[in-house]
């Protein structure tokens, strides 16, 4: 199953079929559907709409994509569609929603440690509250990375309050056990849901070690990789639970320039680990990426 959900997950914008998930998980459409609604819940269906939902919301915030691309490349056979599913799961439409967080951009003050934009109820699933501070902003450039990858649901066990190594003790058991290679001075953590639009406890965690190579371990383990990429990198302190605030400040903050703007993809952590002197590993620093793209010129929504 959690091959089947991988899977799904890289094609959220391109046509999936029911019987296309199936096959990777080995099993009839009718027999996969049953076993997919009691692991996870909900249906097929509903699980990529709303998988596509999410990312629709990433790309209104990050991205000047009309509404009527993100929508027909979201699944949507039509803007309306896409539109009352939205009111439907988030309370606002796409357009009302995408017209808040550029008045956010337009009124925030970063040295402010805290701004809540006016329009937004305490109980919308959309409101935006970033914790800001005068941490630089650099960019870099990372190689493409082979994971081996470990799912976690929910902030439980990562650490509150400050980064735990708990998530990547059974990977790196696992690994050690496996005479897999891997890294053990970085830990990566890959954060698949916006926590100011997912519940907490159902939020999609990747820990990740990096190594050389594609494996093809058993379940629950997944082999990922990660393409060379550009990103905009900030220091993160405090917890996992915390990196959405970091990436946040690093939406609000970073002013693209030379043509580079937020990618629409999952943004990272970056744990480096060092040795106690008892010999206990210890996460020293942690850095949040989020990745950059080139910026196409192209008209504003509703420009001629």
């Amino acid at each position: 199953m959690s091959r089947a959900l991988h899977w799904v997950e890289e094609r959220l914008e391109e046509p999936v079929t029911l019987a296309d998930i199936a096959a990777v998980a080995g099993l009839s459409p009718h027999h996969f559907h049953r076993i997919f609604r009691a692991v996870v819940g909900e249906s097929p269906k509903a699980h990529l709409r709303k998988l596509r939902l999410e990312r629709a919301v990433y790309r209104l915030k990050v991205s000047s994509d009309t509404v009527l691309d993100i929508a027909l490349e979201s699944g949507f056979a039509t803007p309306e569609t896409f539109t009352r599913a939205f009111v439907r799961r988030f309370e606002l439409s796409p357009s009302e929603y995408r017209g808040m967080v550029r008045a956010y951009r337009e009124y925030v003050d970063v040295a402010q440690q805290s701004k809540t934009l006016e329009g937004f109820a305490a109980e919308t699933p959309l409101t935006l509250r970033f914790d800001l501070d005068a941490s630089p902003v650099w960019m870099e450039r990372t190689p493409e990375w082979h994971l081996l990858v470990l799912r976690h649901r929910g902030y439980g066990g990562l650490g509150i309050g400050h980064p735990s190594l708990e998530p990547w003790k059974q990977l790196r058991e696992f690994a050690t056990a496996s005479g897999i290679p891997h890294e053990s001075d970085r830990l990566v953590g890959i954060t698949r849901d916006d926590p100011y639009v997912v519940d907490e406890d159902q939020i999609r965690f990747d820990a990740a070690l990096l190594i050389p190579g594609p494996v093809d371990p058993p379940r629950p383990f997944t082999y990922r990789t990660m393409p060379a990429q550009l990103c905009v990198v900030h220091r993160h302190t405090g917890g996992s639970e915390q990196i959405a605030k970091t990436f946040a400040a690093i939406g609000v903050r970073w002013m693209p320039s030379a043509g580079w703007r937020l990618r629409c993809e999952s943004p990272f952590e970056v744990h480096h680990v060092d040795q106690a002197v008892t010999g206990a590993a210890r996460i020293s620093d942690t850095h949040a990426y989020v990745p950059l793209e080139h910026r196409q010129h192209t008209h504003p929504e509703g420009a001629p």
